[in-house]
């Protein structure tokens, strides 16, 4: 048997009358909001305008006036009392003049005859002692020996801080020989440049003259060495020969 169409379709249809309500009172406020009429007021709106009256002056209140220092009363310092002076005692008028006797006069006694003193032998002044000889001052070093000093304590200082190469090439080759090095100086001893005069035909024992020229400190030219030189070159000769 078949179901009715609209029995099957009745829950719908049941709320149908309720959407036609809502549609009905949806169309009367929209009819209602288009008749409303905008009102306007005939009277003008004014707009006055009112200056600000100026800010009050402000009053400046002087600075509290500071404590005066009240000055403690200074001791006032009394007199000391000075004693009258003594009257001094009044000489007599009239004195007394006591009459002294005189003196009694010694009697003379003879005066012995003066002897005429014998007259010293004149003696000789003593001989002036000798002047001692100035010596004359020793001959001032020349320029060439100051400067032939100068190389050689370079080349000692050189000779005893330098050092055979360490290391594992060194210990299983030990090389050994003599390695001549030149070095540029300036007057205050710092090292300009370094380098391998002849070389030793060890690149060891080349590289450790290097290193003995840059680990060095030289002193600075003495006065009136190589004039108008603002740096010199020197040599030195080291030798290697390893230990054990």
């Amino acid at each position: 048997m078949q179901t009715p169409f609209l029995f099957r379709f009745r829950e719908s249809l049941a709320g149908l009358p309720s959407l036609l309500v809502l549609l009905a009172l949806v169309l009367a406020g929209v009819q209602q909001t288009a008749r409303l009429v905008r009102h306007e007021d005939p009277k003008p709106v004014q707009i006055a305008l009112f200056e600000e009256a100026p800010p009050a002056p402000k009053v400046e209140t002087p600075p509290p006036e500071p404590p005066k220092k009240v000055e403690t009363p200074r001791p006032v310092a009394r007199p000391i009392p000075v004693p009258a002076p003594r009257p001094a005692p009044k000489s007599d008028p009239n004195p007394i003049e006591q009459v002294r006797p005189a003196p009694e006069t010694p009697p003379v006694a003879a005066q012995p005859v003066a002897r005429p003193a014998p007259q010293p032998t004149p003696v000789a002044p003593p001989a002036p002692a000798p002047q001692p000889v100035a010596q004359p001052a020793p001959p001032a070093p020349s320029s060439a020996n100051v400067e032939a000093q100068y190389v050689g304590k370079l080349r000692a200082h050189l000779n005893s801080i330098k050092r055979y190469p360490t290391g594992r090439e060194a210990s299983q080759l030990k090389p050994q020989g003599k390695v001549r090095v030149w070095f540029v100086l300036r007057r205050d001893g710092s090292v300009v440049d370094v380098g391998i005069d002849e070389s030793s035909n060890s690149m060891l024992l080349d590289d450790a003259a290097r290193k003995t020229i840059n680990r060095a400190t030289f002193a600075a030219f003495p006065d009136g060495t190589w004039p108008g030189e603002g740096t010199h070159r020197f040599t030195a000769d080291l030798e290697f020969i390893p230990v054990g």
